[in-house]
């Protein structure tokens, strides 16, 4: 019997810039460098306040064999920024030095991003699932996973109030670091 799931979350984040992080799957993934030029698509919103808009997602899919009392899960993880979906107001970044800031505000979110992928892996490939359970687990672990880093990255916008408040920016900046050691 061959079962076949999948899930995709979607996260849309309003943003003074944007960021891109390349589609790949999960071990070819590393943090991506923010280019302004090259990773804003779409047409820029010209009603919203925001000097950008920038739209993540993670993918997550697996196949399922069941052979007897056996069990055994193919995974597969994708995610990133959605380049067709994501735009910036170039007006609004008046100098080098904004410019500067605001690509680094992002290159944070390109970073949070890039955890939830290593971590959406740890927490539900490496699970222990049973027959019974595998399908009602790897989605609850998928949500819960989803759900802290949708929160890291409204959190993040609101402390360092979209990379205007430098000190905030700074500690952030520290923190995911730190976090984004333990995964290289």
């Amino acid at each position: 019997m061959k079962n076949v799931k999948t899930s995709t979350l979607s996260y849309l984040f309003i943003l003074v810039s944007s960021l891109l992080f390349s589609f790949k799957t999960q071990q070819d993934i590393v943090p991506e460098q923010v280019d302004w030029e090259t990773h804003f698509l779409a047409k820029p919103d010209r009603r919203s306040a925001y000097a950008a808009l920038t739209v993540t997602n993670w993918h997550y899919s697996y196949n399922s064999k069941i052979s007897g009392n056996n069990l055994h899960i193919d995974f597969k993880f994708t995610g990133g920024v959605v380049p067709d979906q994501s735009w910036v107001k170039p007006e609004r970044i008046a100098n080098r030095k904004i410019s500067r800031q605001l690509l680094n505000h992002e290159q944070g979110h390109v970073n949070i991003n890039y955890l939830l992928l290593k971590e959406g892996e740890n927490q539900v490939r490496f699970q222990r699932y049973t027959i019974s359970n595998y399908k009602r687990l790897i989605q609850a672990n998928a949500n819960r996973v989803s759900k802290y880093y949708s929160e890291m990255q409204s959190r993040y916008d609101v402390e360092t109030k979209h990379g205007s408040d430098l000190e905030a920016q700074a500690r952030w900046d520290n923190y995911i670091q730190d976090q984004l050691n333990k995964y290289q």
